[in-house]
């Protein structure tokens, strides 16, 4: 009896390569949402140095005080842009969670028909090998 080979294993490996594909994708998502966080954090950090900067000096001259607001309107500004920019990268996310559920759904759908053919390959070559076993066995009982 010939070994066993799953007629579907080029589609099984694509769908494997696919669904690597996508998952890829997602980690670029993971990172670019990651680098809009942190691109937040440092505009906090900066704004709170800077609101320190005046508080700790002795007297903030009026053009300090200028460009301590301007600043802090800039990084209003800044930080309602970068919360929109991570917004829609979670949008992204999400959508990309979905297309990748999909293709390792796909795999697994051909990976479960494979267990089921192997399982079914396996029972036929049990029978084989037994009846095998069993003429071997009456032809040794005859010849004896």
């Amino acid at each position: 009896m010939k070994k066993f080979q799953f007629p579907l294993q080029r589609v099984l490996d694509w769908r494997h390569v696919q669904a690597r594909v996508e998952e890829s994708k997602l980690e670029g998502l993971y990172a670019e949402r990651r680098a809009i966080e942190t691109e937040i954090e440092k505009l906090l950090e900066e704004r709170e140095r800077s609101d320190r900067a005046v508080a700790q000096g002795n007297g903030s001259t009026g053009e300090e005080l200028a460009a301590l607001s301007a600043f802090r309107r800039f990084s209003v500004a800044e930080h309602t842009r970068l919360d929109r920019l991570r917004a829609g990268c979670s949008q992204r996310i999400a959508a990309q969670i979905a297309v990748v559920t999909a293709k390792r759904r796909d795999a697994k759908l051909l990976e479960k028909l494979e267990q089921q053919r192997l399982a079914a390959w396996q029972i036929d070559f049990t029978k084989h090998i037994d009846a095998q076993a069993e003429e071997s066995h009456l032809a040794r009982w005859k010849v004896s």
